[in-house]
């Protein structure tokens, strides 16, 4: 592993962050966010790092501090307040005691705190107190986690550090943890000088008098593991993946800064990278497993059948509601591929976490689907169901042999599987948001690549059941998913036509905000990326937000675009089908014929071409479904000479009621919206004077044209459709959102 360290880029970065802060803290944040960049050192929030130094009282009197990385933070954007202090004094006495709940330590932290407001300090913010070293930095690095997972770990790392090396045999993190870390570091002490603490199966910890000195030391300490990994695998030569070098650093504030001009010396043999990338690429006959033919790469259409197949299942069996359902996210790459291919897969598989500290994020273990039936969802669902029932079975057993073993009463988490694995496809994390999955699928891909080589050095033996009980019910480990109350589109996937622009905006951003994760579609990609710069431009939703430029006219393209999001997220529960065209002419003549047949096919046809594409999603998930149209209250209250548009929407109010008659048997709810005068693209073109004109009225006063007398918004129709999605009990329906015309009333 190379260094990220640039001194230059560092200082500059220092100076910068010491205008606001104290320089040990400045420096503190600059070498953390070189190692949260760093996929091999940390993920997600994981690892830890602080520094002591000096901080004064409203007194004026000078104490000693801790500045610990907080509860909430991810070390690779991490801001100096990420580090809050803590009186070092008070931390330090409380090694005198034999014992301490979680509870009473958390609060003897929260207590001594120099800023109450300030987030809850690292759980092992004791740990760091107790080394005497100012600047101490903790990962989860995949090399360590591969050698930390041995039997024989001590051995290894002895080899590797010599007495210089402090091994902390396993202990659950928190208070005991953090004592027999200092009494393993002051034993060593006595006779040689500490460099490097392993704790088994959990990570690593380093540390120096500078901030740069720690970093190194870090990276020095992978490399060498890297490096004795690489020495010693039984089948392959190497690390997977490649070292990685450019720029990736970080500037103050959490931007891009620090380059990777490497100064940390990298030893024999550590060329190889650390990281997930894979067995060098190398198919698993040449390694001496199991021959397995390379596989070839499924097409879209494929994916979303077993995709909207999965999903489907474990809505089912999680009891979700109607057109609900779990967030899937897929991988493939080198290293699950990898784990997949070899003959001890399901060994590994089931041996669990690299560390504890995954648990909550992948359970105890993932869910490997040895031969699954990608090519026949009937079976593939068969097989899908009974593995997951037995999944959580066994789940429920082990909470329960547990609970009798250790003599608590716990409150039990759900049953179901983060991970699932599929040769022929990869891995499939499940979750509440595409974020969230995806967190998953980084971790397991570190995970499985951990697993590989830990069995080519020697064996890997993680964990036990009992000790990932202990942290997965952990009262502190718990704290850290907190719990968010559900938005009422939570774990809705939805497509919206014609989104460039008006209601389609308009409503992809309400069902946004309404908390489902959204598909984007027009065939004006312009209009489409400004789209998508608009809504994120309303908060942090990108993880739920996707497009897809797509003609609604061509079926293909349809196909496509709900591929794409079927394969992004696993299902599509709400199709909002809204795409259209507003034709104008007189029907007797030829140019207004040529009109009608164009406007049937963009406001009829291609909602029956985004049906199909959308039917056969909904009904592979088995749970349901909302369509809804835009239609117009010109299908019941036709203007002059707008006949092309209002014999095709008329056709298109027919269409979603026999859906609703034919649909309805398999949960499938089919609805429209007449809209009525909305200020969108479809009266561009001189469209809007037309009507007016037609009308006898000024183009304002045509918008305000109505019972209500007020102007009808692309919101008030957006809100339409979000009702619909949640009125499960209405299908064939038609909401009227136009002010009020008694002409247009549905009868």
């Amino acid at each position: 592993m190379r260094s990220r360290f640039d001194a230059v880029a560092a200082t500059h970065a220092v100076r910068e962050l010491a205008e606001r802060v104290s320089e040990p803290l400045a420096w503190r944040t600059v070498t953390a966010r070189l190692i949260g960049v760093e996929p091999g050192l940390v993920l997600h929030g994981g690892g830890n790092t602080s520094v002591k130094a000096k901080a004064t009282t409203l007194f004026g009197e000078a104490i000693d501090v801790l500045h610990v990385k907080g509860s909430g933070w991810d070390l690779a954007t991490i801001e100096p307040e990420g580090h809050p202090a803590v009186r070092l004094g008070p931390l330090r006495e409380l090694r005198r005691l034999d014992g301490m709940t979680d509870e009473a330590m958390v609060n003897e932290l929260r207590t001594n705190l120099l800023d109450a407001s300030a987030p809850n300090p690292s759980v092992e913010t004791l740990l760091h107190a107790l080394l005497p070293a100012r600047f101490v930095d903790h990962t989860h690095a995949d090399a360590i986690l591969a050698l930390a997972n041995q039997p024989d770990g001590e051995r290894i790392f002895k080899s590797i550090f010599g007495a210089g090396l402090v091994w902390v045999p396993y202990v659950m993190p928190g208070f005991a943890l953090a004592k027999r870390c200092a009494e393993a570091f002051e034993a060593v002490a006595g006779q040689a000088t500490p460099v490097v603490m392993v704790l088994e199966k959990h990570g690593l910890f380093t540390w120096g008098e500078t901030a740069r000195e720690s970093y190194e030391r870090t990276i020095d300490a992978v490399t060498r593991a890297e490096s004795y990994a690489a020495q010693h695998r039984r089948t392959i030569d190497g690390w997977p993946g490649a070292a990685t070098s450019g720029s990736a650093g970080l500037k103050p504030g959490g931007s891009a800064g620090l380059g990777s001009g490497g100064s940390a010396e990298l030893r024999p043999g550590a060329s190889a990278g650390v990281g997930p990338a894979g067995l060098s690429g190398e198919p698993a006959a040449r390694r001496g497993e199991a021959s397995v033919e390379l596989r070839a790469e499924r097409s879209p259409a494929e994916k979303a059948r077993v995709l909207a197949a999965l999903r489907g299942v474990l809505a089912r069996l999680q009891d979700d509601a109607p057109e609900r359902g779990p967030i899937v996210r897929t991988r493939s790459s080198e290293a699950v591929d990898g784990l997949l291919a070899r003959p001890d897969a399901r060994k590994l598989v089931e041996r669990g976490c690299m560390t504890p500290d995954h648990v909550l994020r992948t359970k105890p273990t993932a869910l490997l689907l040895p031969e699954p039936a990608l090519d026949d969802a009937t079976k593939f669902a068969s097989q899908l169901e009974a593995a997951v029932g037995k999944y959580a079975r066994g789940y429920d057993a082990y909470f329960e042999q547990m609970c009798r073993a250790k003599g608590v009463v716990k409150k039990r988490l759900d049953p179901w599987p983060r991970v699932i694995l599929l040769p022929g496809l990869g891995a499939c994390a499940i979750a509440d948001s595409a974020r969230e999955a995806d967190v998953a699928l980084d971790i397991y891909e570190h995970t499985a690549a951990v697993m590989q080589v830990a069995a080519d050095v020697g064996s890997y033996e993680p964990c036990s059941a009992s000790d990932l009980f202990d942290v997965e019910y952990w009262s502190l480990e718990q704290a850290k998913l907190r719990a968010v109350s559900r938005l009422p589109l939570a774990r809705c996937c939805v497509v919206v036509t014609g989104a460039g622009g008006g209601i389609g905006l308009a409503t992809a951003d309400r069902f946004l905000r309404a908390g489902a994760h959204v598909c984007l579609v027009d065939r004006d990609a312009d209009a489409l990326a400004s789209a998508m710069q608009s809504i994120r431009a309303g908060g942090d939703s990108s993880h739920r937000l996707m497009a897809c430029a797509a003609d609604v006219r061509d079926a293909g393209a349809v196909q496509a675009a709900f591929a794409q999001t079927v394969g992004a997220w696993g299902g599509v529960d709400v199709v909002v089908s809204n795409a259209g065209a507003a034709p104008e002419g007189r029907l007797e003549t030829e140019p207004g014929q040529q009109a009608l047949r164009e406007s049937l096919e963009i406001n009829c046809m291609s909602h029956v071409s985004v049906v199909g594409a959308a039917v056969a999603i909904m009904t592979a998930q088995g749970g349901g479904g909302c369509l809804a149209f835009n239609a117009s209250k010109a299908a019941l209250n036709p203007g002059p000479g707008f006949g092309p548009y209002a014999v095709a929407k008329t056709a298109l109010v027919a269409l979603m009621r026999q859906l609703a008659v034919d649909l309805g048997a398999r949960g499938i709810r089919s609805n429209a919206v007449n809209a009525d005068r909305v200020r969108t693209r479809l009266f561009e073109g001189g469209v809007l004077e037309s009507r007016a004109a037609a009308r006898g009225l000024s183009t304002d006063e045509y918008f305000r044209s109505n019972l209500l007398g007020r102007e009808v918004t692309a919101g008030d129709v957006a809100d339409a459709f979000v009702y619909l999605a949640t009125a499960r009990a209405t299908t064939g329906c038609i909401v009227t959102v136009d002010g009020g015309n008694s002409a247009a009333f549905p009868r």
